[in-house]
C-alpha cells in the first residue's frame, strides 16, 4: 500500500481517525464530519485510494469547497502529504464555517515529484505515478592480496 494515515504522536498510528469517530447516520457517513469548537466547525473529509502497477489516485470528498479555498503541501521530504481547508455555509443570518485538515503517509514506491491535483464536481483526486522498479543489481568485488590500508581517522580525531 502506498498511503497510511499520519499521526506522529499516537500510538495508533496508521489508523485512520474515522475509527474512533463519531457513530453515522444508518451506517452512511457524511462526507464532511463536523466537530463543533466555538464558531468553527472542524470536520474530516471521506477519501478513497486506489492504485494500480503504474499510478497511485487518493480521492478527497470536499463539497462545496473551492480550489482557492484548500492547499496540499508535501512534507518530510515528499513522504506527507498534508491537505488543509475550509468553507463557509450560510445558515439563517449568519455563517458557519468548516475547516479541515488531514496528513496522510506516503509510500517510498511514489514518484512524489509528479503529484498532480484535480478538483471535479466537490472531489479533489490526487494522482501519483508510481517509479519503476529496479532489477536487482549484483557487483563483483575483486579482491587485492596484501594489507588493508588504515582506517581514515576524521579532522578532528587527528587534532587530539
Amino acid at each position: 500500500m502506498s498511503l497510511s494515515f499520519w499521526n506522529p504522536n499516537s500510538v495508533f498510528a496508521g489508523f485512520d481517525d474515522e475509527f474512533f469517530g463519531p457513530p453515522t447516520l444508518l451506517g452512511i457517513p457524511p462526507s464532511l464530519t463536523p466537530f463543533k469548537t466555538d464558531t468553527i466547525r472542524h470536520s474530516s473529509p471521506r477519501y478513497e485510494v486506489s492504485e494500480n502497477e503504474k499510478q497511485f489516485r487518493l480521492s478527497i470528498d470536499v463539497p462545496g469547497v473551492r480550489p482557492e479555498d484548500m492547499k496540499v503541501d508535501l512534507e518530510h521530504d515528499g513522504h506527507v502529504l498534508h491537505l488543509t481547508g475550509g468553507r463557509k455555509v450560510k445558515t439563517d443570518n449568519s455563517f458557519e464555517e468548516y475547516k479541515f485538515e488531514k496528513r496522510f503517509t506516503l509510500g517510498k514506491d511514489l514518484e512524489t515529484s509528479k503529484i498532480t491535483a484535480h478538483l471535479s464536481n466537490g472531489v479533489l483526486c490526487l494522482t501519483a505515478p508510481k517509479k519503476l522498479p529496479v532489477p536487482p543489481t549484483t557487483q563483483t568485488i575483486p579482491i587485492v592480496q596484501g594489507e588493508a590500508p588504515a582506517l581514515m581517522m576524521d579532522v578532528d580525531e587527528k587534532n587530539e
